[in-house]
């Protein structure tokens, strides 16, 4: 009996073995499939969510644009200048092009290409499609004080059957001293509709104070089936920096420090003074002369400061300023400018010019040197000879003008434009 019931025991023990090694061997439940890759954000569809037949991942995409808005979506956006002459900061000069081409020193434009898309099980296979826009454009000087305010469009430009619908839900927030109006909520259903809103900012800036702020976005896309949302995804971009200040003009404002302020001198309208300007910046070569790779900085000073500044380039010995017969009112235009760092040079040192008009038309080429000649290159500065008014005019109307407008900040570097 005793060798019996061993041997039930040696069978029963390899009994439970053979079973063990059975359940061991079995293949494991399968996991879930991973969300498909390089199509945005993607999450399983429920089976019980009414998307279409096959729909087993819905996923979204919101990824920088690489066009301009359609005309009346940029026209939405803002309206075309009443000269219809070419706008650089248009929605259609900035929309679709990446930072910092999106961008100029008071404007911006965001764009998305956004897409909703359902795939099958196997992850390539499309069920269903939708492509649309998302524009988001400002004009930081358009209100005044450091407020300034978004215009958003979304657009859906195509779109197949098994999609009845989708959403778009944008928040913005804004880092720093700054906050943002509420969130803009875009549901779209028709082929080429669109729906516009505005999201709007303020930085509180006190006088004399300046702090850095950032809009940064928070996007919610849903697909909408019938009688449900499906789970929406997330997506997230920053927007430019900007700089609001309390220290230039009348009041706050707002500009985006990383474009270099600029003064647009036209040659139409201020003659002598903008050809004096140009001529240093063709001839002066060696010290800054307001040029993009040498520019000048400005210099926050009181008006008599300024006025000693003028005297030391044009009024005092031993190489006072002569004034010229042949020019009307004539008047001693100094450059760099009085009111920047590398302005307020010693007369002695600058290159004397008279600008000259041949057959109508101002240009360098029409230059006549006076005094200096042989040392223009390395010249700090001229003296060119010019009515009073424009003299006046090209720094109060352009230069004085900007220093408000681009909000140009003491030691701030700066470009002079000559323009025709």
């Amino acid at each position: 009996m005793k060798h019996v019931r061993r041997g039930m025991a040696a069978i029963a023990s390899l009994a439970l073995t053979a079973t063990l090694l059975a359940m061991g061997s079995q293949p494991a439940t399968a996991a879930p499939a991973a969300p498909p890759q390089g199509h945005g954000t993607c999450t399983a569809v429920p089976s019980s969510s009414g998307a279409p037949k096959g729909a087993a991942w819905a996923c979204y995409e919101a990824k920088p644009g690489a066009s301009a808005p359609a005309p009346a979506t940029a026209r939405a956006l803002a309206p075309a200048p009443r000269d219809d002459q070419p706008d650089p900061e248009s929605p259609e000069a900035l929309c679709g092009k990446q930072p910092p081409n999106n961008s100029t020193r008071l404007v911006y434009c965001i764009e998305k290409e956004l897409r909703w898309t359902y795939y099958g099980p196997d992850q390539k296979e499309v069920i269903g499609i939708a492509e649309g826009r998302l524009y988001i454009y400002s004009k930081l000087k358009a209100v005044p004080h450091s407020n300034w305010k978004e215009s958003v469009i979304v657009t859906l430009d195509s779109k197949t059957d098994s999609i009845p619908a989708v959403e778009l839900v944008l928040q913005a927030i804004c880092t720093g001293q700054c906050s943002a109006s509420g969130p803009l909520v875009a549901r779209l259903s028709k082929v080429g509709e669109h729906v516009g809103g505005s999201i709007d900012y303020n930085s509180p800036i006190g006088p004399d104070a300046e702090a850095l702020v950032q809009p940064q976005y928070h996007a919610m896309l849903d697909l909408l089936v019938p009688g449900e949302l499906l789970p929406p995804t997330n997506t997230d971009w920053v927007g430019p920096q900007i700089r609001c200040d309390g220290k230039t003009g009348e009041w706050t404002g707002c500009v985006i420090p990383e474009h270099m302020a600029n003064v647009t001198v036209r040659r139409s309208l201020y003659r002598a003074a903008a050809i004096t300007y140009e001529w240093a910046q063709n001839n002066l070569t060696t010290l800054s002369m307001g040029t993009k790779n040498k520019p000048l900085h400005y210099k926050k000073m009181t008006e008599e400061e300024k006025n000693r500044r003028r005297d030391l380039t044009c009024n005092l010995a031993p190489d006072r300023f002569v004034k010229d017969p042949s020019v009307p009112d004539d008047s001693c235009d100094e450059f760099p400018f009085a009111a920047t760092q590398e302005g307020g040079k010693a007369g002695t040192q600058c290159v004397d010019i008279l600008p000259q008009q041949v057959g109508g038309v101002w240009d360098v080429s029409n230059v006549k040197v006076l005094r200096n000649g042989n040392v223009k290159t390395n010249a700090p500065c001229v003296r060119g000879h010019v009515t009073n008014k424009d003299n006046v005019d090209a720094g109060s109307k352009e230069f004085g003008a900007a220093v408000r407008s681009d909000r140009i900040l003491d030691g701030e570097a700066f470009q002079v434009i000559i323009a025709p």
